[in-house]
C-alpha cells in the first residue's frame, strides 16, 4: 500500500490555532484582566472598610462606661434636723458615667418620724441620683425584694415582690408587680402597691386576695 504524500491541512490547522491564540491574547484578554483586577481591588477595599468598621465597633463596646467602683458600701444620710433619714449598705457598688449606680445585695433601712423603721433587702439595685445633687432621687430594687417592719406590739409585717421603686425624698415606695404581705395573722396578695411612709399607709392596687390566720391559744 503506497503512502500518500503529506497534505497542507496540518499546517493550516496550526495557523488557525495560532490565530485563535492571538485573538485570546488580544484586547479582550487585557480588558478582562483589567476588570478582574478592579474587582479584586474593590473587594479588598470593601473588606478593609468592613474590618475597620468592625474594629471601631469593638472599640466602642469596650469603652469604659464607669468612673468609680467600691466594695463594702455603708452610707448614712441625715435630714435637715440631723436625724437619720435612711442608711444604705451593699456588698458592691459601681458608679456609671450617666450618673447611675448599680448595687449588689443592697440593704436599706428607712427611719420614720414616729420611730418605726422599714428594712429592705434585695439581690440587686440601681440608684438614680437627683439632678441637683448627690441625694438619691430613686432606687430600683430587684430580685427577691423583701420589706419587713417590727411593730411595738411584736407584730411583724413582711412584704415580698420581684421589683420595687423607692423614692427617699418623697418617702414613698411603689411596684406594679405582684406583692405578698404577711403578718402574724394575715396573708394577702395583690398586683401593684403604693406606700406612703409619712402617713404609714399601704395601698394595694388590684386583684387583692387575703385570708386571716388566727393563732390558736392551745399549746
Amino acid at each position: 500500500m503506497t503512502p500518500l504524500p503529506p497534505t497542507s491541512e496540518p499546517q493550516a490547522q496550526d495557523d488557525n490555532e495560532q490565530e485563535v491564540s492571538r485573538r485570546l491574547w488580544g484586547k479582550g484578554f487585557w480588558l478582562g484582566s483589567i476588570l478582574i483586577l478592579v474587582a479584586l481591588y474593590g473587594g479588598r477595599s470593601l473588606l478593609n472598610e468592613r474590618s475597620g468598621q468592625s474594629t471601631a465597633t469593638d472599640d466602642s463596646t469596650t469603652a469604659i462606661t464607669f468612673d468609680a467602683y467600691s466594695n463594702g458600701v455603708n452610707s448614712v444620710l441625715y435630714d435637715a434636723e440631723g436625724n437619720i433619714e435612711y442608711t444604705l449598705e451593699a456588698t458592691e457598688q459601681i458608679h456609671y458615667l450617666d450618673n447611675t449606680t448599680s448595687l449588689q445585695n443592697p440593704y436599706v433601712r428607712l427611719y420614720q418620724a414616729n420611730g418605726a423603721r422599714w428594712n429592705i433587702v434585695a439581690r440587686s439595685g440601681r440608684i438614680l441620683a437627683a439632678e441637683d445633687g448627690d441625694r438619691i432621687d430613686r432606687l430600683d430594687l430587684s430580685d427577691d425584694v423583701e420589706l419587713y417592719q417590727l411593730e411595738d406590739n411584736g407584730n411583724r409585717i413582711t412584704l415580698t415582690t420581684t421589683f420595687l421603686s423607692l423614692f427617699p425624698q418623697e418617702e414613698t415606695m411603689a411596684t406594679e408587680r405582684e406583692v405578698i404581705m404577711t403578718t402574724n395573722t394575715l396573708y394577702q396578695s395583690a398586683i401593684g402597691m403604693h406606700a406612703d411612709l409619712r402617713q404609714d399607709i399601704l395601698t394595694f392596687l388590684s386583684r387583692v386576695k387575703g385570708r386571716y390566720e388566727v393563732q390558736s391559744s392551745q399549746p
